[in-house]
C-alpha cells in the first residue's frame, strides 16, 4: 500500500483518504484524487472506495481503481462513475477538508487465512447492524466457473439509486430484461399493484420507443410529465421526448423539448447529440457544430460527435476542416462507416482543389 501511495505522490498527484467503514465492521477506505496539472482542462476528479477483508487491501484496491479510471483520460474519454462525481474542487471541498486522522492500523480488520472464514466474519458484521446478506448462484453451467452474485437489501449499489424502491428497480428490470411485449403486460400488472405513478408510464413508454412506436411513446412520456416525477428525472423526461419527436421527424418541436431537458440537467450527453442531430435536419448547421462541441466538452472520446462536427462542416463547403474532423473520429473509432465515406468522397476533392490552386 505504501509503494502505491509513493508512486501516486511522485506523479504529483493530490490523494485524499478517508475511513469510511463507518459502523458495518467492514474496512473500506475512501480515495479521492485530482492532478493539479491537467484538472480541470484534461483530467477531472476521481473519486473511489476500496472494500475488502483487510484495511491495507482496502487501500490498495481504492488506488488501483483510481489508477483505471484516470487511465481514460489518456484515451481522452470520461470515466463513469459509481460514487458522486464531482466537476470541482469545491463540490469536494468536504473530502479534502483537514481533520483527526486515523491510522489504518485502527479500521476494522477481517482478514483469516481461510476466505470462508472471512465471509462469514463480514456476515455477522453485517448482522450486527441488522442488514441481511442475499447471495444468488450465477454459476454458468456450461463454464462451472463459480459466481455470486450478492445484495443486500437497504444499501445501494450506485449513487444514482438513491430515493428509489422495489416497485421502480422491477420496472427498469422489466424493461431491460423482456422482449417488448411481456414488459408491457407486467408493467401493468406493477401499475395494478402500485397503482398510477410517473416511473411506471415512463418505463412504459421508453419500452414502446425501443419497439419503434414513437408516437404512442411521446403520449405517456408528456403522461409522466403530470404525474409529479421526481425534480431529478425530468431532465431524462423531456430527451426522451425530444427523442421520439426526432423520429417523428418534428425536428424544431425536438430542439424545444431538447432545451428543457438542458434547463434541468445540462451535464447529459444525450441532450446534445439529439439536438445537433436535429439542427442538421434543419440545415442549421454552425448551431449543431456548437452543440456537438458541447457533446465532445461532456465527452472528450465521443468518435461520433467528431465526425457529425464533419459533416456540418462538409455542408458548409469546409471540405479541409471536414477532412480532419473525420480522421480525427476514425482515430478514436474506427468503425464509423459514414466518416470513412465521407472521407473516400472528400479527399480527392481537395487534393483536385489544391493541385488547381
Amino acid at each position: 500500500a505504501l509503494e502505491l501511495v509513493d508512486k501516486f505522490q511522485r506523479a504529483g498527484i493530490r490523494m485524499f483518504l478517508r475511513d469510511f467503514s463507518l459502523d458495518t465492521g467492514i474496512p473500506t477506505v475512501g480515495a479521492l484524487a485530482y492532478d493539479p496539472d491537467s484538472f480541470p482542462h484534461w483530467s477531472e476528479i476521481v473519486f473511489t472506495a476500496g472494500t475488502t477483508s483487510n484495511p491495507e487491501k482496502s487501500l490498495c484496491r481504492a488506488l488501483t481503481e483510481i489508477a483505471q479510471l484516470a487511465g481514460d483520460f489518456e484515451n481522452r474519454t470520461s470515466y463513469r462513475p459509481t460514487l458522486p462525481k464531482y466537476q470541482t474542487l469545491e463540490e469536494a471541498a468536504y473530502l479534502m477538508a483537514d481533520g483527526p486522522s486515523v491510522s489504518i492500523r485502527e479500521l476494522p480488520d477481517l482478514t483469516d487465512a481461510n476466505l470462508k472464514v472471512e465471509i462469514e466474519r463480514c456476515v455477522a458484521a453485517l448482522n450486527r447492524i441488522d442488514l441481511e446478506v442475499l447471495t444468488i448462484d450465477v454459476t454458468h453451467p456450461r463454464l462451472e466457473i463459480p459466481a455470486v452474485y450478492t445484495i443486500i437489501p437497504g444499501a445501494h449499489f450506485l449513487d444514482h439509486t438513491r430515493n428509489t424502491d422495489f416497485a421502480q428497480h422491477a420496472a427498469r428490470t422489466i424493461v431491460n430484461s423482456l422482449p417488448p411485449a411481456a414488459a408491457a403486460h407486467h408493467l401493468r400488472r406493477l401499475e395494478q399493484l402500485f397503482g398510477p405513478r410517473y416511473d411506471f408510464t415512463f418505463f412504459q413508454a421508453h419500452s414502446l420507443e425501443l419497439q419503434g412506436d414513437a408516437e404512442r411513446a411521446l403520449t405517456l412520456f408528456e403522461t409522466a410529465l403530470t404525474q409529479q416525477p421526481d425534480a431529478r428525472e425530468l431532465a431524462s423526461i423531456h430527451v426522451h421526448i425530444g427523442s421520439c419527436l426526432k423520429d417523428l421527424g418534428r425536428y424544431r418541436e425536438a430542439v424545444e423539448a431538447l432545451d428543457r431537458a438542458a434547463a434541468h440537467n445540462e451535464e447529459l450527453k444525450e441532450i446534445y447529440n439529439l439536438k445537433g442531430f436535429c439542427l442538421y435536419q434543419l440545415k442549421q448547421h454552425q448551431a449543431a457544430i456548437e452543440v456537438f462541441e458541447k457533446a465532445i466538452e461532456l465527452d472528450p472520446g465521443s468518435a461520433i460527435d467528431y465526425a457529425n462536427i464533419g459533416s456540418n462542416l462538409r455542408e458548409l463547403g469546409h471540405l479541409e476542416e471536414a477532412v480532419r474532423l473525420y480522421k480525427m473520429a476514425l482515430e478514436l473509432d474506427p468503425e464509423i462507416e459514414f466518416a470513412r465515406t465521407n472521407l473516400v468522397k472528400l479527399e480527392p476533392q481537395l487534393a483536385a482543389a489544391t493541385g488547381g490552386a
